[in-house]
């Protein structure tokens, strides 16, 4: 159990550590509690190793996401700013204020790229974040025509993103650009018609009300499902077309 009993609505999201899979960190309203586990033969117990409040005063925190590449690096969302939570100090190493209009709804860093993290919002953006350089986004997408719920890496091929949104659509993303393996074509000697520029690969309108959940399975690479309000689950796949871009 991580800690006593918290007041109704007060808890957020339990957040597990992929590189130190004995570290567990909780997310409240207002504050992020960062915990140690530790296994005995009889039970196993977790003790309280750290906490951070909230950076703004009313404000509280809405989503968070370990970092693969940093084994101390948690990124936040607390309203509409982004942070970076050193977890050693338990204090902020990168802070985007006001980084959407309204307030961030999802986070996701780029499984292949360090330093890079994936926002979305209910300003209808999706954004992607150099944290070395995190004055603007690298990219800003006009991405849904209601509120972003979720946008994630494809774990395999970086440059393909999902998004999903209370406009009841999921849509499928290239960004090729930015991603760990960008495009290499002798631009002079390349038909045009054969240099796709980034954007929508295409959209998927199978759910009927707002969709609040989106994910990439983990044992294939082209395949997703998505979650709507009214329980409907959707699975999908990546048009063969993109596919092949891809892999040729």
């Amino acid at each position: 159990q991580l800690g006593g009993p918290c007041a109704l609505g007060d808890s957020v999201d339990v957040l597990w550590n992929p590189v130190l899979p004995e570290q567990v960190a909780s997310l409240h309203r207002g504050t992020v509690r960062l915990w140690s586990l530790s296994h005995a033969a009889a039970a196993s117990s977790a003790s309280e190793s750290g906490a951070a409040p909230s950076p703004r005063e009313e404000g509280s925190f809405g989503c968070g996401r370990w970092d693969p590449h940093h084994a101390h690096a948690l990124a936040l969302a607390c309203e509409s700013d982004l942070l970076t939570l050193d977890t050693r100090s338990m204090k902020s190493a990168v802070a985007v204020a006001d980084a959407h209009e309204q307030p961030v709804r999802g986070l996701d860093y780029n499984p292949n790229k360090p330093n890079t993290l994936l926002s979305s919002g209910d300003d209808y953006h999706v954004k992607v974040w150099d944290l070395r350089k995190p004055l603007t986004p690298v990219l800003s997408l006009l991405a849904h025509a209601h509120w972003v719920t979720s946008a994630t890496y494809n774990r395999f091929h970086d440059q393909l993103l999902l998004s999903c949104g209370t406009d009841s659509q999921v849509k499928l993303w290239r960004a090729a650009a930015i991603s760990s393996a960008p495009p290499s074509l002798d631009y002079e000697e390349a038909d045009p018609s054969e240099v796709e520029a980034d954007g929508i690969v295409r959209p998927y309108t199978d759910h009927e009300q707002s969709v609040f959940g989106a994910v990439w399975s983990a044992a294939d690479a082209w395949i997703f499902a998505s979650l709507s309000l009214d329980g409907k689950v959707v699975v999908n796949h990546v048009p063969p077309s993109e596919k092949y871009k891809i892999l040729l």
